[in-house]
């Protein structure tokens, strides 16, 4: 895959499955065996499956949110992106009660493409501060 169709992967993870909710287009993104290293629990997602648990959790407790891509960096079989998601808590999340406070959550993800999917992912957020946000850690 050229550096572009690597780069349109990562924004067609943003746009089509974060922003558009279409957990369908995880399989046309993910490899069957994808892996994701993350800083939430569980710390690591395995399959296409677990994944969309995961990304369906974020939308019942956050039913607007929406994110941009901030800055893409494909090279080779690497692709590395800056991001932001906003939405309001409006739902039950990591066993907090919704705050309807509005929230904003930035971060890293590097990936590792195979065969035109991606297979593995990082993925750094600013926990603590989405955390503060909704009320659940004081921000002194």
């Amino acid at each position: 895959m050229t550096a572009e169709e690597i780069e349109t992967l990562a924004r067609r993870m943003q746009q089509d499955v974060w922003n558009e909710r279409n957990l369908d287009a995880i399989d046309e993104l993910l490899a069957e065996d994808f892996v994701q290293h993350s800083t939430w629990g569980p710390s690591k997602v395995r399959g296409r499956e677990e994944f969309k648990r995961q990304v369906a959790a974020f939308y019942e407790a956050f039913p607007d949110l929406e994110g941009t891509v901030d800055e893409v960096i494909a090279d080779g079989d690497r692709v590395a992106n800056r991001f932001t998601m906003r939405g309001t808590h409006e739902g039950e999340f990591m066993d907090i009660e919704p705050t309807g406070n509005a929230v904003e959550l930035t971060g890293t993800i590097f990936a590792h493409v195979e065969d035109g999917k991606i297979a593995e992912r990082w993925v750094v957020d600013d926990i603590l501060g989405f955390l503060q946000q909704l009320g659940e850690i004081s921000d002194r």
